[in-house]
């Protein structure tokens, strides 16, 4: 079996994504599951699993040998099938999902190699043992995932931990809370209370791990709206990290504030990140900072004020179909941020002067003084500044400004 490792090794190198996208088809349970951390940790732990196999093909006593006990198992690429196993606890799968991911697993990884058997020629007597060795290694590696799972499950409640749990609910609820309330569960928690905390909001789903968010944040993962509170301001690079290691989407960093006053920076926090859910932050931001969009966000908070703004101002515009009130708004953006300067806009727009110039005589048509008036025109550039890209480009409809 020696000479084997090097025959298979090249063969085996691109099956981990084949095995990943079967599991993803066949078990509807990990829809959207594998489009994130969770889903670089089945792959990770797919690839270990392969090298392995094609390691042990070179050690005559590993067909022999008992399926190793966690205790005995290396840390360091069955560590990922262990954290496998407790995930799947966290996302409420059954221990039925994980063997049947396993059994898949070796489904396509047998599949392809009684191809490069028969290709090559392999004996019988080879293709026993390597089906052997096959489904030795499987039932290794499930039982790591499987005790993984059932160490999440059966851990006792960490008093600590439903300290942190209470405490960063009772900061981020936005009631009036006394400072001795806070400072006594905030001993219980072992958190010393900081000068300021800053709010991060995570796009769902989230993957925890407990080595992956800093003993020193508070963190509250439940539900749709995961957040993150951290003591002092947060760095790029803390930023960063957590985002790759946390969230297949954008993260948001809200603003340092008091910690009695973490609510106020989680809710900026959260419109940040609608923000970059609207579209109207640029898609490769994968952080996103509250206080680089604060215009936007003060034009987002009041939207009952603002929609009825839009209403009364683009009315002129409600005769116009659909794309033709896109890219009125559209021009009348860029006329707005180049002052007038048809060249300008034309440049900026991908169009020649004399569209832009046809185009504005529709907007003095239907605007008339508005676009002269210092006031009248402060409501348009609000107005305009307060619609999504969504909302221009024709997600809306054109419905939401112009009734």
């Amino acid at each position: 079996m020696r000479g084997l490792g090097g025959i298979m090794r090249p063969e085996l190198e691109d099956v981990a994504g084949e095995i990943i996208a079967e599991i993803r088809a066949a078990i509807p349970e990990y829809q959207g599951s594998f489009d994130g951390p969770y889903g670089r940790w089945m792959t990770d732990g797919v690839r270990h699993a392969i090298a392995l196999f094609v390691d042990r093909l070179g050690e005559p006593a590993a067909a022999s040998a008992p399926t190793a006990s966690p205790e005995s198992a290396p840390r360091d690429g069955h560590e990922v099938h262990r954290r496998i196993g407790r995930q799947e606890l966290h996302e409420g799968r059954s221990l039925d999902t994980l063997q049947h991911a396993y059994r898949i697993g070796v489904r396509v990884a047998w599949r392809r190699i009684m191809r490069l058997g028969r290709r090559s020629g392999f004996s019988s007597a080879v293709m026993s043992q390597l089906a052997d060795r096959m489904l030795a290694l499987m039932d290794e590696l499930s039982s790591v995932a499987l005790d993984g799972y059932r160490e999440a499950k059966s851990e006792p409640a960490d008093p600590v931990m439903a300290a942190r749990r209470r405490l960063v609910r009772l900061l981020a609820g936005g009631r009036s809370v006394a400072r001795a309330d806070v400072e006594d569960l905030a001993r219980l928690a072992r958190w010393p209370v900081p000068e300021t905390v800053t709010a991060i909001a995570l796009s769902p789903p989230v993957w925890p791990s407990p080595d992956e968010i800093p003993g020193e944040m508070l963190a509250d993962l439940t539900g749709t709206s995961p957040f993150l509170l951290a003591p002092a301001a947060v760095t790029t690079e803390e930023a960063a990290r957590l985002q790759s290691s946390l969230v297949c989407g954008a993260v948001a960093i809200g603003v340092p504030v008091d910690p009695f006053a973490a609510a106020d920076s989680l809710r900026l926090a959260r419109r940040a990140l609608a923000l970059a859910g609207d579209g109207a932050v640029p898609a490769e931001d994968l952080v996103v900072w509250a206080e680089d969009w604060l215009p936007e966000l003060l034009l987002r908070t009041t939207d009952a004020v603002t929609s009825q703004l839009r209403r009364r101002l683009f009315e002129p515009l409600s005769a116009l179909t659909e794309r033709q009130r896109v890219r009125t708004i559209e021009t009348l953006r860029a006329w707005l941020e180049e002052q007038g300067n048809a060249h300008a806009v034309a440049q900026r727009l991908g169009l020649h002067p004399q569209t832009v110039r046809y185009r504005m005589r529709r907007i003095e048509d239907a605007f008339g003084e508005r676009l002269r008036d210092p006031r009248a025109r402060f409501e348009l550039e609000l107005a305009v500044y307060s619609l999504g890209d969504g909302d221009r480009t024709g997600g809306n409809g054109g419905a939401g400004f112009v009734g």
